[in-house]
């Protein structure tokens, strides 16, 4: 108990300091001016933006259950992700939301669950692979902007360089012969016998090795999730005045994104504003002053917060029934 009272006046002093820091920076009767003159439809694409992700997200998690023969029907999913939009901003970081999906797939999933929490993993490693990937895309494009001051340049180098070592890893992954992917698994299966937790993730590494064609299909999901997420950025931006090109806030706000998963303060607040200002203020030429950029900051809280909201309403109505599951892992 101590020790969660300590976190949250951790995260409470964060979002404090944030508050004072902005507060220095921006003039609040220019915000609200700024705010006032919002283009009030591109305000709407980019909340209906940030919305669209959670049903190409629940795409995704429906394909590598079905992988592992976990039939869960896409409605469900979609609830269930909707609800964890909801408590990743009651319990900061990766917890509040892979913690909720966790809870109901093992209620839908009885018979299966290690292997139904296994899909939430993968999945959350498939999203960040395919935030790093992105950036490292879209930062030679707009290498001009990252590197105009020395903290926007080393973060650049180490996404960039993170994203092509990643990218390099899948390229490898699927390339390698699925007989040596098993054999690989199987080495690793039989030199932890002891082991069962390893003994079932071979099992499931085994699994996707000879289904690689839907990991790929996660994956451009994946990125096209992201891409959402930038372009809901991007719609945002121009509301307030600020037109960068899309390509620009690709080699970004992937970085907030990441930065967003620390579970240092809430719904993002303090560590979105400090991003947005560090890299838009390297944006010489575009006309992005500190009042617009605050307003944009706070445009995509209150769209976080008016999304989980939704997933609030979705967790007081949504009553998840179990479903019958194979008692086998699949060997599709």
């Amino acid at each position: 108990m101590n020790r969660k009272i300590l976190m949250n006046l951790l995260k409470l002093t964060v979002v404090v300091s944030a508050l004072f820091w902005l507060r220095g920076r921006v003039d609040l009767a220019g915000v609200g001016k700024v705010l006032a003159g919002a283009n009030f439809w591109f305000l709407g694409l980019a909340v209906f933006l940030s919305w669209t992700p959670i049903f190409v997200s629940s795409f995704r998690w429906r394909t590598l259950l079905n992988t592992l023969g976990i039939s869960i029907p896409l409605a469900a999913l979609a609830c269930i992700t909707h609800i964890a939009q909801f408590f990743a901003v009651l319990v900061p970081g990766v917890a509040g939301d892979d913690g909720t999906r966790f809870f109901y797939i093992s209620r839908l999933a009885p018979g299966r669950v290690k292997q139904a929490c296994s899909t939430v993993l993968l999945d959350r490693a498939v999203g960040f692979t395919s935030l790093f990937v992105l950036t490292a895309a879209c930062i030679p494009l707009n290498w001009e902007l990252l590197s105009a001051q020395p903290s926007t340049r080393w973060v650049g180098v180490a996404f960039l360089c993170i994203g092509a070592s990643l990218f390099l890893f899948s390229l490898l992954f699927l390339g390698l012969k699925r007989t040596y992917l098993e054999g690989l698994c199987l080495k690793i299966k039989m030199r932890f016998s002891g082991s069962s937790w390893i003994g079932e993730l071979m099992d499931i590494a085994t699994v996707f090795s000879g289904n690689r064609g839907r990991l790929c299909v996660v994956g451009a999901a994946a990125l096209i999730t992201q891409i959402f997420i930038c372009c809901a950025f991007c719609s945002a931006g121009h509301a307030v005045g600020i037109h960068l090109p899309l390509w620009a806030w690709m080699s970004f706000v992937p970085v907030i994104l990441v930065a967003g998963v620390l579970p240092v303060t809430f719904a993002g607040i303090g560590v979105r504003d400090y991003l947005l200002f560090l890299f838009l203020g390297a944006a010489a030429g575009v006309g992005a002053g500190a009042d617009q950029i605050a307003a944009l900051s706070l445009l995509m809280l209150l769209s976080t917060l008016f999304l989980a909201s939704l997933g609030g309403v979705v967790y007081l109505v949504y009553k998840p029934a179990k479903h019958a599951v194979p008692p086998v892992l699949a060997t599709v």
